[in-house]
């Protein structure tokens, strides 16, 4: 079979059902045998401005999107002028053709700026600044428009007078059908996103079937994909893989007020608070599933969360940078009354209120160092959904051995991209109890008897001891005392020390590829898979590459980066900030500095292809630092 790989961007107005469109051709896929994955891109506004969903299917394993796309489906104007350096030769771009004539200057919902931009582009080239304008532009650059009336088309397929509400359907089914792929999968998929809506269903086939129809009679399709064998898999999102996680590692109660891109994860809770899908696997943890509040702010979230800790429910709670921001005292409150909590932090572009809706990974720093005072900590990264799955377990077992605060960070591409992952195998992702107290009434809360820094925990409802927030003594009583000082916060940091001994490297930081190599990429969260795509891209090319990926920051594996990095030819570091934070961390913990970057902070998706341009310009020499510039 001929090597299989596809880009498809599908755009549109927010609120016009592209989600449902980009379900459908996902699932489609998958159900035909095919790997995708998919990110989602969209603006923070609630309805109107410019939305679109960016995918890639293969017919072997798939880490990351690509530009320039094979596949342009534009279900509204904006989407032909924002996409219009995305194509190549060859490309196909399907578009309604009833809206070919609408003027640059009507296309209220593109950014000021972004509008201006194509002026200027469409001036200098000599085309009219309309949708027809762009498409002559797009195909000067070896595109094949293909103009279909998404109205008439519908309308006469159902007759219910609304045939907008369908062009997103109409929109996936015809992108299927030029494809090649099976009617049959795209209406078991209309099937799966309605669920017993049967009066929903019932158009909606209809309309898959006047597109696969049309296709067909006016010759448009392309390939002719045939069916492959893949066994059961979850078509997931990083939000989708914390909160699976979280069920698996036993959570109780989770806390949140509503925030991008971090609210998904909760509201997935919530929709699944019975987990029955999860019938047989560690029944003892998922009984009676998850208590999920919607706080009133921030700070009464991560203080709800702690109050559910101290009584023993294992409890954790979700956010972004601002709500973050908030969370800072409590946080400080967890590190020094020791209160096992896990803090999911999903990044987004800063700072203020940013880019709300766009990716970064700019907290870093913040992660590691916010909070008042010194206290321990753990903070973790995921790169990829069963990362996500697995981390989230783990997080909440080291909040429960090491009885700290642990932050653990999700950039938002992370957290709406969908991928394909095995269905997740809940009894090899074991439960860790903490050590708990005898129950006696002379409890020693934070007892000094130790020697790795982890005293017995207790329990409110059955121990008596007391937190305040002040430093205390091994009871919980306020002191200020000299002595009670440096015991208790040598006691404190003692655990991180235990923390290093315990937790294996695999956890910590790991060397994927050859272990010598001539180059030595260095990343963490994300662009993981797409910087392996590239160290795939670059063996063909002779040059050998290697990745050192971080998941870990505290504690950070300072021995083992080092040891990777004073035998690397060269290192590129990798990262979705414009400081190169991760850079910096390693600095700060092993003297060593990473000269050559790729950095981009626009808030966009970073892409295989951007990467290897970038990559091959510091290997030939020619640049030092790369910011990568490309996003609609």
């Amino acid at each position: 079979m001929e090597n299989v790989d596809l880009s498809i961007v599908i755009g549109g107005p927010q609120g016009g059902g592209i989600d449902t469109a980009s379900s459908m051709i996902s699932k489609a896929f998958t159900y035909s045998g095919y790997q995708v994955i998919s990110v989602r891109e969209f603006h923070s506004n609630i309805k109107g401005r410019h939305s679109y969903i960016h995918l890639r299917v293969k017919n072997s394993p798939v880490r990351s999107v690509r530009y320039p796309v094979d596949i342009l489906v534009a279900l509204d104007p904006d989407t032909i002028f924002e996409h219009h350096e995305d194509i190549s030769k060859g490309t196909r771009i399907l578009y309604d053709a009833d809206f070919e004539t609408s003027e640059l200057s009507q296309a209220r919902m593109i950014m000021r700026d972004t509008s201006r931009r194509i002026k200027e582009m469409l001036e200098s080239t000599g085309h009219t600044l309309n949708v027809k304008g762009v498409l002559e532009y797009m195909k000067s650059k070896g595109a094949v428009p293909i103009p279909v009336s998404f109205g008439n088309v519908v309308s006469e397929a159902v007759s219910d007078g609304t045939p907008t509400r369908y062009f997103n359907t109409f929109g996936a089914a015809a992108t299927l059908a030029v494809l090649g792929i099976d009617k049959n999968y795209v209406e078991k998929v209309i099937r799966s996103v309605f669920g017993n809506k049967e009066k929903v269903i019932g158009p909606n086939i209809k309309v898959v079937d006047a597109a696969y129809d049309y296709c067909s009679k006016n010759k448009l399709r392309i390939k002719n994909l045939p069916d492959l064998e893949m066994g059961k898999k979850m078509l997931l999102t990083g939000n989708d893989g914390s909160a699976i996680g979280k069920v698996i590692g036993g959570l109780r109660f989770q806390t949140y007020y509503p925030i991008t891109p971090a609210s998904d994860e909760s509201t997935i809770l919530e929709e699944h608070e019975e987990l029955k899908w999860m019938e047989g696997e560690n029944t003892n943890l998922i009984t009676g599933g998850v208590t999920v509040v919607q706080a009133e702010d921030e700070i009464s979230a991560i203080n709800m969360a702690s109050g559910a800790a101290m009584t023993g429910t294992r409890s954790a709670t979700a956010t972004s940078g601002p709500g973050f921001s908030l969370m800072a005292e409590a946080i400080s409150f967890a590190g020094m009354d020791e209160i096992p909590l896990v803090v999911t932090l999903y990044q987004r572009g800063g700072p203020s209120t940013g880019l709300p809706t766009r990716n970064g990974q700019s907290d870093l720093l913040f992660a590691l160092h916010t909070g008042h005072g010194e206290f321990p900590r753990i903070v973790i990264s995921s790169g990829d959904v069963k990362e996500c799955i697995e981390d989230s377990v783990r997080a909440l077992n080291y909040a429960q051995r090491y009885q700290l605060p642990v932050i653990h960070l999700i950039d938002k591409n992370l957290a709406n991209t969908t991928e394909l992952v095995d269905i997740p195998d809940a009894s090899s992702l074991k439960v860790q109890e903490p050590d708990k107290s005898d129950g006696k009434d002379s409890f020693s809360r934070f007892t000094l008897d130790t020697k790795n820094g982890i005293s017995p925990i207790g329990f409110f409802g059955r121990d008596i001891f007391w937190l305040t927030g002040d430093e205390h003594d091994e009871k919980g009583h306020v002191t200020e005392d000299t002595w009670m000082r440096d015991r208790q916060m040598e006691k404190r940091f003692l655990k991180i020390e235990t923390c290093e001994k315990e937790v294996p490297m695999s956890e910590r930081a790991v060397v994927i590829g050859p272990s010598s190599a001539d180059v030595t990429f260095m990343t963490w969260g994300s662009q993981k898979g797409l910087v392996l795509d590239v160290i795939d891209a670059l063996g063909k090319k002779g040059i050998k590459a290697n990745l050192l990926y971080l998941k870990m920051f505290e504690p950070f594996p300072s021995e083992f980066v080092s040891e990777v990095l004073k035998k690397a030819k060269k290192v590129i570091g990798v990262e979705s900030n414009m400081t190169a934070q991760a850079c910096k961390v390693i600095k700060m913990n092993t003297g060593i500095g990473i000269e050559n970057l790729i950095l981009k902070y626009n808030g966009r998706h970073v892409t295989e292809d951007e990467v290897m341009d970038a990559s091959l310009r510091i290997i030939e020499k020619k640049e030092k630092v790369v910011v990568l510039k490309n996003g609609a």
